[in-house]
């Protein structure tokens, strides 16, 4: 396979768990690693950016470049095994490609990124990010969206990330800069924003993305309609007339009891298992061709919640994956 391996650095042996207990494995013991382990049946690739530049960029707290390590030592103690699941992520071939190397600037970074990305989906395997800022997003789905005539996407955030870059891109330019992108796959009719909030966002971002035709779904909508019937009428919207699907998870969502550890923590938010549901649930889903998990902030967490929430997002995603 043609993978862009002299921008990564592979993830390191101690985030590697195992009982080397063949009754008891764990993600650890399954996830494959190292470049002489790759082969064509891998399907599905982990890719860290350990980068926080966008994050001091946007004014926020620094701290998310060691989110992809702190994330990984938390997924390889799972166990792969999905209660009442018909197929399970053992059953799936997962590789773990290691980190980008970070460049000078974070325009740099970025273009690392994608390169990587572009070589991940160039070889048919569906790319999951750990960021990071959520400036991350920006180069992943500009890669993961390179061939298609169109392409649809869901924000899960608190906030629209959609400033402008003034002067600078940064975490919370990401989606302003894929809808503005030349030749952009992504109509704005096809973006979903899901639990934003109130005193978290601009007026003038809000009205500006409603009158472009995206859709923004608040926290209060999800407490008024469910979790389960904003994703099937946000996965509607997103998917329609889009070839692909690209879902960003960005853990301020989740309410701060749950998720304490991010750039931009928020008291009120979404809860652990409600983003649980909403990344199986996007597992499930065939259009859904890439993923990433961003703003995990390990220096702002406690016992390793946040992260320990991240990697669960990665769990449930899977097991949809082996299920569709």
């Amino acid at each position: 396979m043609d993978i862009a391996w002299k921008l990564l650095s592979e993830a390191p042996d101690a985030v590697f768990f195992s009982r080397n207990d063949e009754s008891d494995p764990r993600m650890g013991d399954i996830v494959r690693r190292q470049q002489e382990n790759l082969s064509s049946d891998v399907k599905i690739g982990i890719v860290g950016v350990p980068e926080d530049e966008g994050v001091k960029r946007n004014r926020g707290r620094v701290g998310a470049k060691e989110a992809p390590n702190e994330i990984r030592k938390a997924l390889y103690k799972f166990t792969p095994f999905a209660i009442s699941r018909n197929k399970q992520i053992s059953d799936l071939a997962i590789f773990d490609f290691g980190n980008v190397k970070t460049g000078a600037t974070l325009e740099e970074t970025h273009q690392r990124v994608q390169t990587v990305a572009e070589s991940l989906v160039a070889n048919n395997i569906l790319p999951i990010v750990f960021g990071g800022g959520h400036d991350t997003t920006y180069p992943t789905f500009l890669a993961f969206a390179k061939k298609a005539a169109s392409a649809g996407a869901i924000n899960i955030d608190t906030h629209l990330n959609f400033r402008k870059s003034d002067p600078q891109r940064n975490s919370g330019t990401a989606f302003r800069q894929i809808l503005d992108s030349t030749h952009s796959p992504l109509a704005p009719m096809h973006f979903v924003e899901l639990g934003a909030q109130s005193f978290a966002n601009s007026k003038e971002h809000y009205e500006e993305l409603n009158d472009r035709g995206a859709t923004v779904f608040t926290l209060g909508d999800v407490r008024k309609e469910k979790i389960e019937k904003i994703l099937d009428i946000a996965y509607e919207i997103a998917s329609s007339s889009s070839e692909r699907m690209y879902v960003s998870f960005d853990l301020d969502s989740v309410q701060s009891s749950d998720a304490p550890g991010v750039s931009a923590s928020y008291p009120t938010g979404l809860t652990a298992e409600e983003l649980l549901k909403a990344a199986h649930f996007a597992g499930l889903r065939q259009k859904v061709k890439a993923i990433d998990i961003v703003e995990v902030n390990p220096k702002f967490d406690v016992d390793s919640k946040t992260s320990k929430l991240a990697a669960l997002v990665v769990m449930y995603f899977l097991a949809g994956v082996a299920n569709r």
